[in-house]
């Protein structure tokens, strides 16, 4: 009996998103940004959730289980600014929002998971950094 339930313990954890980098599975849902970093220039500039909540900057990325995305809020992330629904896909471990107007438009993101969140990175040519934000999930109501 103990060998059948660490046996299907084992097979849940091989289903599970973190096995062979199958993140695909976590990255739908809303996903509210709680910090991010931009560069202006020569400088980057740091606003953390506390910065954020001051200045009731509200910015969520909705990522559908049918690779549609919609971005709502009124956060200064200049690189979302023109695009508010779309397409999204994934590729290794970059996630594109795809334009459906204009395909020069598509925006490409690394992307990672650390703690249930969701981290996005946008490099320009130069490797500077456009764009990393720090995602989480809606909490739960108790």
């Amino acid at each position: 009996m103990k060998l059948k339930s660490i046996f299907s313990k084992f097979v849940d954890w091989l289903k599970s998103p973190e096995v062979f980098g199958n993140k695909k599975k976590l990255i739908p849902g809303k996903w509210h940004l709680f910090e991010y970093y931009v560069d202006e220039g020569e400088n980057l500039l740091h606003f953390d959730e506390d910065a954020l909540n001051e200045n009731k900057v509200l910015f969520v990325i909705s990522l559908l289980n049918t690779n549609e995305f919609i971005v709502a809020g009124n956060a200064p992330v200049k690189l979302l600014s023109g695009t508010s629904e779309g397409k999204w896909s994934v590729a290794r471990n970059f996630i594109t929002f795809i334009d459906p107007r204009d395909f020069r438009n598509n925006i490409e993101f690394q992307y990672a998971f650390e703690k249930g969140n969701l981290k996005l990175l946008k490099k320009d040519a130069m490797g500077k950094i456009e764009f990393f934000g720090f995602f989480h999930a809606p909490k739960q109501k108790s």
